[in-house]
């Protein structure tokens, strides 16, 4: 009978995004979340379509040191994608459909010179419209050790996934034009889901000139009460509260990948120098 009424409860929040988006930023109920979506799936069932035997892209992660450092840190790092899936999923991007959030631009890669179209529209980013068409990310989605991680630290089997394929360009905007174009360069945590954890993969070489991603360590499992009813911060206030030591900027060669859980502050650093690809996986 609780189940039920919770499970109705749920079913008519989680349809409202805006109330998800409200209670999600607090961590007591993401952990009533997780508890319910746990009894929930032991007591109705859940579908399995993993094949937890099958080959795996991560044979030598340690998925107990994965949880230690998601739970303190927010971000697991060491993931290695092969050279020919980070092949395979660049050149798909580069010859599928791409699309810009808060825009209705659709386009090539090789149609974007220096940040334009040739009509003239600013593209900041380059986001695949159909990325699940890319057999090597279906891979990577159902690779069995990363889903234990991403089931143990979410305490149940997620139910729904999201697949962002995206190219960050180089481009000279100010912040505030970035944040217009959901560019993210701005220090937020997301949450437009009840919970959820994101896995990452840079598909060209990464650093601080290139669009690295930028995080404050362990900043998921305390907030005070101004951020948690607003989720971008400057970054000034960030690192006096958390402290310099905790600001981390993942930089690395294509193919590396990490886990995070995107309740931290995060942010993704313009690139100045070369255009970045990123891979995105959003499991709830």
């Amino acid at each position: 009978m609780v189940l039920n009424i919770v499970n109705a409860i749920f079913n008519v929040v989680s349809s409202r995004k805006e109330i998800a988006y409200i209670l999600g930023r607090f961590k007591t109920i993401r952990r009533f979340y997780r508890k319910y979506s746990k009894i929930k799936q032991l007591t109705l069932g859940f579908p399995k379509n993993i094949n937890y035997e099958s080959t795996t892209f991560f044979q030598d992660i340690p998925i107990d040191l994965a949880l230690k450092y998601l739970n303190k840190n927010a971000v697991f790092l060491g993931l290695k994608l092969p050279q020919e899936i980070v092949d395979e999923i660049r050149e798909f991007s580069k010859n599928t459909l791409l699309g810009q959030e808060n825009t209705k631009a659709h386009f090539y890669y090789h149609d974007v010179k220096n940040g334009y179209l040739p009509d003239g529209r600013v593209i900041v980013q380059g986001i695949a419209v159909h990325p699940l068409k890319c057999n090597a990310i279906q891979q990577i989605i159902n690779d069995p050790i990363l889903r234990v991680i991403i089931e143990k630290y979410l305490g149940y089997s997620p139910k729904n996934i999201r697949t962002l394929l995206k190219w960050s360009f180089v481009l000279e905007l100010t912040d505030e034009d970035r944040m217009k174009l959901n560019q993210g360069n701005i220090y937020h945590y997301d949450v437009g889901e009840f919970n959820s954890v994101y896995a990452n993969f840079y598909l060209t070489n990464t650093d601080r000139y290139s669009g690295a991603h930028a995080m404050i360590k362990g900043s998921h499992n305390y907030k005070n009460l101004k951020m948690l009813f607003n989720s971008a911060q400057p970054k000034n206030i960030l690192i006096k509260y958390y402290g310099q030591e905790n600001e981390m900027i993942i930089e690395g060669d294509e193919g590396i990948g990490f886990i995070q859980d995107p309740y931290c502050y995060h942010r993704a650093i313009p690139p100045i120098k070369e255009e970045r690809l990123l891979l995105q996986i959003q499991f709830s």
